[in-house]
This record gives C-alpha cells, sequence and structure tokens, in this order.
C-alpha cells in the first residue's frame, strides 16, 4: 500500500544517518589523489566510470572482475590478484545492482581497500549538500541545496534532485531521474528510467522504503512502502514482475 504508510526505520531530511561522509561545496573538489584507482566491474557502467576517473584527472589502475583479461587498455584482475599488487588502493563499485554493490563494497572493505566518490566536476555542489564515500555521479546531473547522499549510491546522467532530498546507501537512479523537493528516499532502493518524485512537505516528505524500486516513466506522489515495485502514472504498487 501507498497511500497513509511510512515505511518503518524513516529517514527524513535532517535526520539521516550517513556513514563516511564526505563534504564539497562548489569550487573545493580537492586535490587529485595519487593512490591506485580500482575499478569493481567490467560492463558499461565500469567504462563510464573509467570515463569519469579521466575527467577528475585519474589514472585507472585496473579494473576488479571474477574473469581476468583486459578492458579498454587495462588490465582485469580478481579481487585477490588486485589486493596482492595494490593494497591500500582506492575503489569504485560501479556495477549496477544495489545488492552486487553493496556485496562488493563489503568485500572491498574487509581487504583494506578504500571506498572512493567519483563525482563529474561539473556537478554543482551546494556548501550544505553531503555525499557519501564511494559515490559515483556521472555528467549531467543537477543538485541544488540541503541534500544528503549516502554511500555507494548511483546517479546516473540527466538526473535531477530538489532542495531538502536524503537518500540511504546503495540507493540507484537511472538516467532521467526527476526528484523534487522533500523527499527521503531509503537504502538500496532502485528508480527507473525517467522516474519522478513528486514534491512533499517539510512536516511530511515523500517516503520511497529500502529496496522499492518505481518503474521507468513512473510518477510517485505518495509513499512507496519497503520492498514494493511501484509502475504507472501515478505511481501504483504491483508484485511479482521487475522493472527496468
Amino acid at each position: 500500500m501507498l497511500a497513509g504508510r511510512r515505511p518503518e526505520g524513516g529517514i527524513r531530511p535532517g535526520q539521516c544517518r550517513l556513514s563516511h561522509r564526505l563534504r564539497r561545496g562548489p569550487g573545493r573538489a580537492g586535490p587529485v589523489s595519487e593512490r591506485p584507482l580500482l575499478i569493481f566491474g567490467a560492463g558499461g557502467l565500469a567504462r563510464e566510470a573509467a570515463f569519469l576517473a579521466q575527467r577528475l584527472g585519474r589514472r585507472v589502475t585496473a579494473f576488479v572482475d571474477r574473469a581476468p583479461g583486459t578492458l579498454g587498455g587495462h588490465p582485469v584482475v580478481t579481487l585477490d590478484g588486485a589486493v596482492a599488487r595494490w593494497p591500500g588502493a582506492e575503489v569504485s563499485i560501479a556495477v549496477g545492482d544495489s545488492a552486487l554493490r553493496r556485496h562488493l563494497a563489503a568485500a572491498a572493505a574487509a581487504a583494506g581497500l578504500a571506498a572512493t566518490s567519483l563525482i563529474d566536476p561539473a556537478t554543482p555542489i551546494a556548501d550544505d549538500t553531503v555525499i557519501g564515500a564511494g559515490a559515483i555521479i556521472l555528467p549531467g546531473v543537477s543538485l541544488t541545496v540541503n541534500i544528503r547522499l549516502g554511500a555507494h549510491v548511483l546517479i546516473n546522467p540527466g538526473v535531477t534532485i530538489a532542495h531538502d532530498v536524503v537518500m540511504g546507501d546503495f540507493v540507484s537512479l537511472a538516467p532521467g531521474v526527476h526528484v523534487a523537493g522533500n523527499a527521503a528516499i531509503h537504502d538500496d532502493a532502485f528508480l527507473g528510467i525517467g522516474a519522478v518524485v513528486s514534491n512533499g512537505r517539510p512536516d511530511r516528505p515523500i517516503v520511497i522504503g529500502r529496496g522499492a524500486r518505481v518503474g521507468a516513466g513512473a510518477v510517485v506522489t505518495n509513499d512507496v512502502s519497503a520492498g514494493f515495485t511501484v509502475i504507472g502514472v501515478p505511481a501504483r504498487p504491483m508484485r511479482g514482475r521487475d522493472v527496468a
């Protein structure tokens, strides 16, 4: 059910719990790290992350995947091989599935590898915006003010996020998603291509529950309970089917 139900353990603007916080403001990108950079994954998103690293002036050391080889002139190595060759390297987890991204982030941390964020240098970031470690924010994203993004969020091109929005860890926003003001999106939620989250109120933000999925082109006007999938205009719940 959507209307009248707020997912338990809700996060609200001003009450977000973020780990490994990274604060950035306009014009304060900071020095370029010289530590080895490993990109987990070997698909399209991994290649996009490598392109993003290049825009940031960083050199990709290797990709990490179960099947060794080469990709774009860089070696593809296993996790064990990466740890042996580049202990203490920084990592970006460039896989789209939030559950797998969470698993790989935990494996990297256990191996002593540090999560680093890759944020397109043209992204506007206000002084009061906080972004968790390991975020991937691709080109063409617009952020406004008082935004909290959790660790290892994935923000694809063409996304807009307005004022007073809180996102938990491992949230994924597909290309062209628009999140209006006063919204709270829990851990592991997924919003499909072109989905819209309508504007909430300061005293009652729209909440998308943990692990919820919003179908492509859906317009969310009410809360979405944890684990539910919603589709359509306005968005309504469905069961037993996947969304893209």
